[in-house]
């Protein structure tokens, strides 16, 4: 069932995969995830969808379930009671909310930091923004809530950029990726995007790739 060709590709790579299973219903999640279990855990960052209603009718574990696109704050207690790690946090009041939430349920919530690498749109992080945000995360960690061990923890930096790319610009992307990283998360992994881009990002040693339908033999 699952595209053994793309996996020992991405494990000859030293790298792992991000497993995006919202393409498929809970039967077939479930045997894709115990495929997987046989041989390629090892390499295996475990679940991504975009629907907290869609995560918690599939009811996988919250240790293998990352919740990616925009936040709601309204969902946000859902998604941090179902999903272990939280892709695109992109504000402090964001941040604050997995924090304290983490801490009053005793979990640890990680989060990527979203880079913002498409100059035609201003949302997500740009670099400035992301230097202030690690400052005030890193103070949420002094705050006077029980639990201090729990929380709100930094994890990866990934990027959102344009749809439309060469190799040369792709390349270029996740150079001034890993760039943003070495300076100001150092030995934090990067998370590159799509089926689209991958093989691209496996030779710039990008340690994590976002695969969704591909992971399925054709």
């Amino acid at each position: 069932m699952i595209n053994h060709i793309l996996f020992k590709e991405i494990k000859n790579s030293n790298s792992k995969i991000l497993v995006v299973t919202k393409y498929w219903d809970k039967k077939i999640a479930s045997q894709i995830i115990s495929e997987i279990n046989k041989d390629y855990s090892d390499i295996v960052f475990w679940i991504w969808e975009n629907k907290i209603e869609s995560i918690i009718k599939k009811d996988i574990s919250r240790e293998n379930m990352h919740f990616i696109w925009n936040i709601q704050s309204k969902k946000l207690q859902k998604i941090i009671t179902s999903c272990s790690t939280i892709h695109s946090l992109q504000n402090l009041k964001h941040a604050e909310i997995i924090d304290k939430y983490s801490k009053k349920i005793w979990v640890i919530t990680k989060v990527f930091l979203q880079i913002n690498l498409d100059s035609k749109k201003h949302s997500w992080l740009n670099e400035i923004e992301l230097e202030i945000l690690i400052k005030d995360i890193e103070k949420l960690k002094n705050m006077p809530w029980k639990n201090s061990y729990w929380g709100i923890e930094i994890l990866w930096i990934s990027g959102m950029w344009a749809w439309i790319f060469t190799h040369t610009e792709k390349q270029k992307e996740f150079k001034l990726l890993k760039n943003l990283r070495d300076k100001y998360l150092p030995w934090k992994l990067i998370s590159a995007w799509t089926s689209r881009d991958y093989k691209i990002a496996l030779k710039n040693h990008i340690e994590v790739v976002r695969i969704g339908s591909k992971i399925l033999e054709v």
